[in-house]
């Protein structure tokens, strides 16, 4: 998931890590459902 938010949308895992508790959960939330749609399109 780390590598998710790294690679496309350039947050680095030490800033991740430095954000308050609950952005860090609603950035694992949003990461999750935008890889879940991601992996939808490809089924397509």
């Amino acid at each position: 998931m780390l590598y998710h938010l790294w690679v496309r949308h350039h947050l680095r895992p030490g800033d991740f890590w430095l954000l308050p508790r609950g952005e860090r959960l609603l950035l694992l939330a949003f990461s999750q459902e935008e890889m879940e749609g991601m992996a939808g399109q490809s089924l397509k």
